[in-house]
């Protein structure tokens, strides 16, 4: 059919260009020729042209035929379909890789060596024995008990307020009376397990030979209350006038011979092992350290006539600013002996030398062996001060009561309000039994994790020999080099990463992009809709020719019909413009022909 229009359009227009451009027949219209004879040559002419058109339109079906053979429509519908499914197949396996590898939270580590104009000042913390720090404390073996409670009234009566009380010296029969009281505490509380200080305090409220120690607790804590001094104040003041016969000197120096750093004493230990102190300072005079050399400088006396006979241990110093020497026990298992030394002796004159070794950087995580948390907030608990938090929640549910030398873990903010509720312990009114029950604090201290910033630290330690004095000893710090080993951890892949390769698997093999997700779900989901739909017309029908036809109320009909956007999922395919089928093939599209 298509050929024969083909045709007949080919006659027509030969005629018709036959009639207006033959030179022959204008001459023979302008001088009157035969119409006959003008007919007869137009019709053997029309003929000759059929015969041209019909040869030319058989050898385009011959080559249309021939094509048809080697690549016809349905051969390249198959072809086209399976090009489809290999490359989704491979868009499938690189999505399910990528996806896999995403679950596993890879991470990666970024190495550098970092080069420092300055350093920060490390947290240094110095420890020194009982022995070392009373050594100062002449004891006279025959005065009795009735004087010395005299003094200590006395001195008391003539400090009545709080200022008073943490301003002016004490004697030496105070210092000595509460350091005892806070070091049998902080073994009670702090030296020993959760199951210990059960034990402790049942010893506490049932040994005869404590109670010398029951009265004292009751008699401080009583006057310490009077004053309003709360117990870290307390503790603060006791350490400071044990040091205060032994301290010399305490600086932190540079070498601008002008410039004064204030450098204050904070106690962080209190025992009757040892008591430790660090440095502190406030926001005017925190310096860094600017020059390599020298940075520190501190000189302890001791009375080499108390100590004559006796072995006393050496002083330690802690670059990581641990509370004692003994938490590097109390802590996570496997830490080592890093930024650590124990060689301070008495009588002698010590040169330390420290530089950072390297930096670890490392992502929080709860992974056996690198488990670390993030503790860069300002209020974040250190990993001893989280062990020492879970001991405070531990005693105030066995005792309903707080823990004197925890308390400082309150916060300034808190005290008042939490003081209320669990007052400061008189552990003589904690009765608890030990016998056939096993205490543990296990469930808190296990969410304690070390920190995921790690400094390592090189020590060089060098006696310079004896002091001129036989009773000074003297600490000088340097620093060494400012330049140290970095290394960073840091996730392999963020979310936008993520959806960034995951758009490239897709696009890689299907072409695709997330707009064609997105059509392709808007089509798939038209699709669904309209066949459920169809089902439910076709359900209706069929239950409308089961039963008799009824004409419903004209308010029901109206208030039936609904009006539909174009982007409704409820609209047909073609309709709704959004939907796109991304995989339709290009060999199915209708072409209008006329």
């Amino acid at each position: 059919m298509l050929v024969t229009k083909k045709l007949s359009r080919g006659v027509l227009l030969s005629k018709l260009f036959w009639r207006r451009f033959c030179p022959n027949c204008r001459k023979r219209r302008k001088n009157g020729a035969n119409l006959n004879e003008e007919s007869e040559r137009r019709n053997s002419s029309n003929s000759r042209l059929e015969k041209c058109w019909s040869r030319k339109l058989s050898m385009e079906t011959q080559k249309t035929k021939k094509e048809a053979l080697i690549l016809g429509k349905p051969i390249k519908e198959w072809a086209f379909w399976i090009i489809v499914a290999f490359l989704a197949s491979l868009t499938i396996k690189d999505i399910v890789n990528l996806v896999t590898e995403y679950c596993k939270h890879p991470k990666k580590s970024d190495m550098s060596v970092r080069f420092n104009e300055t350093m920060k000042m490390p947290n240094i913390t110095f420890c020194m024995s009982r022995e070392q720090a009373w050594s100062h404390f002449k004891l006279n073996s025959t005065e009795n008990k009735q004087l010395w409670d005299k003094t200590i009234a006395t001195q008391l009566a003539n400090m009545t307020k709080k200022e008073d009380f943490l301003s002016k010296q004490w004697d030496y029969r105070i210092v000595m009376e509460t350091y005892n009281l806070i070091s049998t505490l902080t073994s009670m509380e702090r030296e020993t397990t959760a199951h210990g200080t059960v034990a402790s305090i049942e010893k506490y409220n049932t040994q005869s030979r404590l109670e010398e120690i029951r009265k004292l607790s009751k008699f401080w804590l009583e006057e310490i209350q009077k004053r309003q001094v709360n117990f870290e104040e307390f503790v603060q003041k006791v350490g400071k006038e044990t040091l205060r016969r032994s301290l010399q000197r305490f600086q932190r120096t540079t070498y601008d011979e002008d410039e004064v750093i204030s450098t204050q004493l904070k106690i962080t230990w209190l025992s009757q092992v040892q008591l430790c102190f660090q440095p502190t300072f406030d926001e005017a005079n925190y310096k860094t350290i600017d020059d390599q050399g020298q940075f520190f400088v501190m000189s302890l006396s001791h009375n080499a006539e108390n100590l004559d006979g006796e072995q006393i241990d050496c002083m330690t110093a802690d670059f990581h600013g641990r509370p004692s020497s003994t938490s590097r026990f109390m802590g996570s298992k496997g830490i080592t002996k890093d930024g650590f030394t124990d060689e301070l002796c008495l009588g002698m004159m010590h040169e330390t030398t420290v530089d950072v070794k390297a930096r670890y950087k490392m992502l929080p995580n709860k992974e056996e062996g690198t488990a670390c948390a993030d503790l860069e907030d300002d209020n974040a608990d250190t990993e001893w001060d989280c062990h020492l938090r879970c001991r405070l929640e531990f005693i105030r549910n066995l005792c309903q009561c707080t823990a004197p030398t925890l308390s400082y873990l309150i916060g300034p903010d808190k005290e008042e309000k939490e003081l209320k509720e669990w007052p400061i312990c008189d552990y003589e009114k904690c009765k608890v039994n030990v016998q056939g029950r096993n205490y543990s604090d296990e469930d808190c201290t296990k969410k304690c994790f070390r920190s995921c910033d790690q400094i390592r630290y090189n020590i060089d330690h060098e006696r310079k020999g004896k002091s001129m004095r036989p009773d000074l000893t003297t600490v000088v710090l340097k620093w060494d080099s400012f330049e140290y080993l970095t290394m960073e951890q840091d996730w392999v892949w963020s979310v936008t990463t993520f959806i960034a390769a995951l758009g490239g698997s897709i696009g890689m093999w299907l072409g695709l992009s997330i707009l064609s997700l997105i059509q392709g779900s808007t089509y798939l989901l038209t699709y669904i809709e309209q066949r459920v739909a169809k089902r439910k017309i076709n359900k209706m029908e069929e239950n409308e020719q089961e039963t008799p036809p009824t004409k419903p109320p004209k308010n029901h009909l109206e208030d039936n019909k609904r009006k539909y956007s174009k982007t409704s999922t409820t609209t047909s395919l073609e309709e709704n413009k959004l939907a796109a089928n991304p995989f339709a093939s290009p060999f199915n599209k209708k072409t209008n022909q006329k």
